[in-house]
């Protein structure tokens, strides 16, 4: 109809694949937090709590795994924080996955 195939892009395509994109980010967002050894590698398995993306930090599953390496007894400290701790990481991933849904229904174009 006299549109260039970028106005097309933009104006059409686009709109029309808003709510599948965001759903994407977000689910990709909740995986990388779920996901275990590698963001756990990927973030150096160091103690630190930072901001800054250019220095190395701990994860919640590097956590896991540096406390559950030991024995640890049945209802410790450290054996219930562990659980806290996967309590925690699927909660994230159960909040992520319910924005991404809100997010895709909200958006989705019908036709």
């Amino acid at each position: 109809m006299g549109a260039t195939r970028f106005q097309t892009a933009v104006r059409v395509v686009t709109p029309a694949a808003i709510s599948g994109i965001i759903a994407a980010y977000i689910m990709a967002i909740s995986r990388a937090v779920g996901e275990t050894m590698v963001v756990a590698l990927a973030a150096g398995q160091q103690p630190n709590l930072t901001f800054n993306p250019m220095e190395s930090a701990a994860t919640i599953t590097a956590y896991i795994v540096q406390v559950a390496m030991g024995d640890l007894p049945h209802g410790s400290i450290g054996y219930q924080s562990i659980f806290a701790a996967g309590l925690v990481l699927m909660l994230m991933t159960l909040t992520f996955n319910i924005l991404g849904h809100i997010a895709r229904k909200r958006f989705r174009e019908t036709y």
